[in-house]
Order: C-alpha cells, then sequence, then structure tokens
C-alpha cells in the first residue's frame, strides 16, 4: 500500500477553510467539497457519494424552535463534531435526530479528515479546535443556544473548548469520549520524528488497505500523539474542576479504542444531577449513581457479545455502516450465523483469526458497526435536550 499508492500516504498540504469566522457556513461546506474531490483517490464511478459523506453537512429542521428573543433566529443549535479518523458522515444519523426535534444541525470536519490519511502527517489538535471556533461561531449567529455533540475525539474537543470558553454552550452530549487512549504507549507516539524524515514508513502506527471510504484506515503517530496531547490539556486545565455545562455520554464499558474506566470517573466525580450516561455493559457492575442507565449489550439472537467504539453512534439503518450498509465489514447480523459482533481493535482482530484458522474457535469475530439501542439511546438523548427547551 505504502508503495503502491503514494499519494495517500503523503501530506497534501491543505489551506482549511476555519479561520474566517465570518465565513458562510455555506460557503464553507462548497470549499471541503472541492478539497475532498481534488485530493481523494477513490471517488470512482460514484463521486458526489463519498464527497457528500466526508464533507461537513447542514441539517435545517422542518419545524424550527423560533427564537423568543431575537427576530430571525432560531432557539437552538447543535454542533457535531466527529472523531480520529473518521468523517462528518459518522454523525449524520444523531445529527437527523436532532434536526427532527426543531434544531439547526451543522458538522464541522477537523483539519486532516476526509480526504487522504496522510493528511494527518502534520495536524495539531489547536486545528481541530479552531475548527470547532469556526462552527460555533457561524452557528451563534443563527441560535440562542448551542448543544455540542462530539464522538470520541470530538467529545473530549468540545469539553476542552467549553471549560476553555463555556459562554455560548448549553449542554454537551458525549458519545464514546476519548478521555484516554486505551494504550499505556500513547505518550510516546511521537518517538519517530527525530528519525522519520530518513524512514517515511515510520511516521506510521498502522498501514492498511483503505476501502472504507468515510474513514481512514491507516494511523499515523502524529495523529495518535495530538489525541494525547489533547487529552492531556484537558488535565492541565484542572481534571477536577466542574464542567461548565450539563452532560450526556453514552458509551461502552467494554470499549477497547478507549478508557470506559477514566470515563466513568470522570463523570461519577461530578455530581450535577442534570448529567446523565447510558452504559452498555455485558454483565452486572457496581455502580450506584442514579444518573446512569445500564443498559445490555448482549444480544444473543444476533451474536453481539458487547458493543464497539465506533457503534455508539450509527443506527441499525445505516446506509454504510447498518445492518444493510454497503461498508465491507458491516455488521450484517442476519446473514452470518458464524459470526460474534463485539468490540475489537487490530491486535485483538488478529488473535481471534488465528483462532479461527487453527479451529480453536467455532466463531469468527468482527467489529459491530451499529448500535441496536439506537432508538432507546436516542430517546433518552432527547429528553436530556427536551428539558432545556422551556
Amino acid at each position: 500500500m505504502f508503495r503502491k499508492y503514494p499519494k495517500l500516504f503523503k501530506d497534501p498540504l491543505i489551506e482549511h477553510p476555519i479561520y474566517d469566522l465570518n465565513l458562510p457556513f455555506s460557503d464553507y461546506i462548497n470549499q471541503y467539497k472541492k478539497i475532498i474531490a481534488e485530493n481523494r483517490l477513490d471517488l470512482g464511478e460514484n463521486p458526489q457519494k463519498i464527497i457528500d459523506a466526508n464533507a461537513p453537512f447542514e441539517f435545517r429542521p422542518e419545524n424550527p424552535l423560533i427564537s423568543e428573543k431575537h427576530d430571525g433566529k432560531l432557539k437552538f443549535g447543535a454542533l457535531m463534531v466527529h472523531g480520529l479518523l473518521d468523517s462528518c458522515f459518522i454523525m449524520r444519523d444523531i445529527g437527523a435526530e436532532l434536526q427532527s426535534q426543531g434544531m439547526l444541525v451543522r458538522s464541522v470536519l477537523l483539519p486532516g479528515h476526509g480526504i487522504v490519511p496522510g493528511a494527518l502527517l502534520n495536524v495539531r489538535y489547536e486545528e481541530w479546535l479552531q475548527a470547532l471556533r469556526y462552527g460555533i461561531a457561524s452557528l451563534k449567529k443563527e441560535v440562542d443556544h448551542i448543544f455540542l455533540v462530539g464522538f470520541s475525539t470530538g467529545a473530549s474537543l468540545s469539553l476542552y473548548h467549553t471549560m476553555l470558553d463555556p459562554s455560548d454552550i448549553t449542554a454537551l452530549i458525549m458519545l464514546s469520549p476519548a478521555f484516554k487512549i486505551k494504550s499505556a504507549f500513547d505518550f510516546m507516539s511521537n518517538w519517530h520524528e527525530p528519525i522519520s524524515w530518513a524512514m517515511p514508513k515510520l511516521k506510521w502506527a498502522y498501514i492498511g488497505k483503505e476501502y472504507n471510504y468515510t474513514k481512514y484506515r491507516s494511523i499515523t503517530f502524529n495523529s495518535i500523539y495530538q489525541v494525547y496531547r489533547l487529552t492531556h490539556a484537558i488535565k492541565q486545565i484542572n481534571h477536577n474542576k466542574k464542567p461548565p455545562c450539563p452532560i450526556f455520554m453514552s458509551l461502552s464499558y467494554d470499549d477497547l479504542i478507549v478508557s470506559s474506566e477514566a470515563t466513568i470517573k470522570y463523570f461519577t466525580e461530578h455530581k450535577d444531577t442534570r448529567n446523565q450516561m447510558i452504559l452498555y455493559i455485558g454483565e452486572t457492575h457496581p455502580l450506584d449513581d442514579p444518573r446512569i442507565i445500564m443498559r445490555s449489550a448482549v444480544y444473543p439472537e444476533f451474536n453481539i457479545i458487547n458493543f464497539s467504539h465506533i457503534a455508539i453512534p450509527v443506527a441499525p439503518s445505516n446506509p454504510h455502516y447498518g445492518m444493510n450498509g454497503d461498508y465491507p465489514l458491516a455488521s450484517h447480523i442476519y446473514e452470518k450465523s458464524n459470526q460474534l459482533y463485539c468490540a475489537l481493535d487490530k491486535p485483538h482482530e488478529i488473535f481471534y483469526d488465528v483462532l479461527f484458522k487453527l479451529k480453536l474457535t467455532h466463531f469468527k469475530r468482527e467489529r459491530l458497526t451499529f448500535n441496536p439501542d439506537f432508538q432507546f439511546m436516542v430517546q433518552q438523548m432527547k429528553s436530556f435536550t427536551e428539558s432545556f427547551f422551556s
């Protein structure tokens, strides 16, 4: 892959349209669509589908909640912030649900994403924060109150921004939040910098075939290090500082990408009675907190044994990751009886593949790509947001 498709693994040096806070959001979308069209290598026979999937989006409500204070404004808006390696596509299902509540919904594309994996070679998390600032500045011109809705790294970015500047944020919705990467070596992920100029391949933690048009599979060390820097920056503000607004969280206890223990610890240490959490778990857990709803992550009828990191924000009907999705590794639960769906990272995937090939287990394991409890989660999320409507 590295030699066969060199443009995938080089930084295309994009000028991101995130610094002009007065840029109309429609222009922001169009500029990114142009960037994606000029730099992606996989547009093929259906380029618009891929461009639209990766680009920022705007969902305007059919029945908007109108501002009671300002003529021409809506009452509520939601800014969607995706995670590391992802694109805006991962936020579409949640965005559509919030749109149905009368909110103006917009998403931002974090610099380095949605283009080619090499675009993450030199990005800094400060650029991701600037994208967030642009999105907030754009949205607050049209709404009175803003919900920040973040997935994974996007959730951490949302929290960090709100701790620095809470003035425009009504509440946070955090899905699979990345308080801590589940690796003992995340702080060492910039080790390669002194020598990678001579061996560019050392800039990569993993290089894989890019067949997911909404998400990178190849991972730069730099991108991991930027998430580490972000989580460290949150702690530097003061990890025990009370969040400046109410928080709704949803996560998998069995997440192998980020630490659910770190997220639960953060949540339980802050006693705001308005905060809520949905925790997907395979067995009982000694958590005595009435704000936490524990939901089963086990669906024997579908061979689902626990929930993965990426499953949380995705509806079963999702056209890419859902039960009938076009992604080659989508969880087609009705088609494969010898498959277990669960949380997986690369080491576990390799390990279970070896066991299956050696006939030491009767089941293959694949990462669960959607949330079978999506409707319940959305109902709880809507109840949380509606508490601010009066």
